[in-house]
């Protein structure tokens, strides 16, 4: 019993030491090599030392220009717009620092203390004249970079923003027929609210294959997009044009896609400031619309070298058709080409213009079959190209056919003139016996060296 009072005298004399000295909140600080409050040094100085230096670090902060740029806009600032609390940041940097006094085999912390700053009344006034934005983040990342006494200029970035705060950049619309409706709505819902990073590459078949793979409900929405980024100054990485002259939106404003064919709409934004997807299908009409914050360059989009490509008028000879018979299975559409151009102004009145695009549209030929049966005399002359029987393009002339048919009436001297011809074309003529003397006109050598003469092919 006696040993069990001892021992509980001694963990009751423990506890109420224990509780004193929790209750006298016996700490000790430690300044580790390398801690700052803000940009200052504070390792083993003094509460007073700590704030003339806190002090001199702010005033030759406040000296120098400060400005933030958010987006285009460039915003001066200075020290007035920004209240600091030196006090206050002490305490709070001894706070992180403090250790229980039995704690005397713990390392010391390192700390860097950002400085205790808030924002006066002309700080958000003058952001808000400059951007037409009322923006707790940009008041938030003025502030963190405040707080260390970051030399400026000081790069507001801009993750979302609030549409009230933004203007439309571009738009497009395009008219769906009933079956594309409801394709269409998916994969819009998908890029509706998305955004585009700045200096990040944006990948339309990444966000639409979610709704699915209908390359032409695909290439319906990224042909409205396409249309929308032109209007912008995004680069254009890649960009695949019909085939065909497209209804559904100017030509050269279209953008085909095929995830199976590896074909993708995909472009980048070199601005500091993120755009915002909007996307809609209302009433069999697709939206697509472009949303950043004010100071976005102006952009101007023209067509130039706009020609229409002629078709040709195709014949195809079959043996199916009678003689004489013929009719037209494909008829004749004109193609087309231009060339497309941007034109960026910037808010400082620099402007330059690029070539986007150059498209080309092949015509659609007309095509004719014709029997491959020929009139006797046929006096159709033509001089437009023909396809055989075996669907290969020939060349047809038949006022030839005609003369060869008049050359059946030529009288028998005139064959014979035309054989010996034929056969002086395929000998060498003879001119010379071999003994050296003369030999009759027209004269040759047959195969076996032998000369012959126009009396010996009698």
């Amino acid at each position: 019993m006696r040993f069990l009072s001892k021992t509980m005298a001694i963990i009751l004399f423990l506890s109420i030491l224990l509780i004193s000295l929790k209750n006298a909140d016996v700490t000790a600080y430690a300044t580790s090599n390398g801690s700052t409050i803000g940009t200052v040094i504070v390792d083993e100085l003094s509460d007073k030392e700590i704030k003339r230096q806190l002090n001199a670090a702010i005033e030759d902060w406040e000296s120098e220009e400060i400005y933030v740029t958010v987006g285009s806009k460039k915003i001066i600032l200075s020290g007035d717009d920004f209240l600091f609390n030196i006090d206050k940041s002490i305490r709070k940097f001894k706070q992180h620092t403090e250790k229980p006094w039995y704690a005397f085999w713990q390392d010391s912390p390192t700390v860097d203390e950002p400085l205790d700053v808030r924002a006066s009344a002309s700080l958000m006034k003058k952001i808000k004249s400059e951007t037409n934005l009322h923006n707790l983040e940009i008041k938030s990342q003025v502030l963190e970079a405040a707080s260390y006494l970051k030399k400026s200029p000081i790069n507001i970035k801009v993750n979302d923003f609030s549409m009230k705060d933004a203007e439309r950049i571009s738009f497009q619309s395009i008219a769906l027929k009933d079956a594309q409706v409801l394709d269409a709505t998916a994969i819009a819902k998908e890029l509706d609210g998305v955004m585009i990073e700045p200096e990040t590459p944006f990948s339309f078949n990444d966000i639409a294959t979610k709704a699915g793979s209908n390359d032409d409900s695909m290439t319906l929405v990224a042909s409205a997009l396409y249309s929308a980024v032109l209007q912008s100054s995004f680069e254009i990485m890649e960009r695949h044009q019909a085939e065909k002259i497209p209804t559904y939106i100017k030509p050269g404003y279209e953008a085909t896609v095929s995830p199976f064919l590896e074909k993708d709409l995909k472009f980048i934004s070199h601005s500091t400031v993120p755009t915002k997807i909007v996307a809609s299908v209302k009433l069999n009409t697709l939206k697509i619309e472009l949303f950043s914050l004010p100071g976005s360059p102006k952009v101007v989009v023209s067509e130039k070298d706009k020609k229409t490509v002629q078709s040709r008028k195709i014949y195809r000879y079959s043996k199916n058709l009678s003689k004489g018979e013929s009719k037209k299975i494909q008829q004749a559409k004109p193609g087309l080409q231009l060339l497309i151009y941007r034109t960026i102004t910037e808010g400082n009145g620099d402007s330059k213009t690029q070539l986007i695009s150059q498209n080309y549209y092949a015509p659609q030929n007309e095509i004719i079959e014709k029997s491959s049966i020929q009139p006797t005399n046929n006096n159709d002359d033509t001089n437009e190209d023909s396809v055989g029987s075996n669907g290969q393009s020939v060349s047809e002339d038949l006022s030839n056919q005609d003369n060869s048919s008049g050359n059946l009436n030529s009288n028998s001297e005139s064959s014979n003139s035309k054989e010996q011809n034929s056969i002086s074309a395929n000998h060498k003529e003879a001119t010379k016996s071999k003994n050296g003397g003369s030999v009759p006109k027209g004269s040759y050598y047959n195969k076996s060296g032998d000369i012959l003469t126009p009396k010996d092919t009698k």
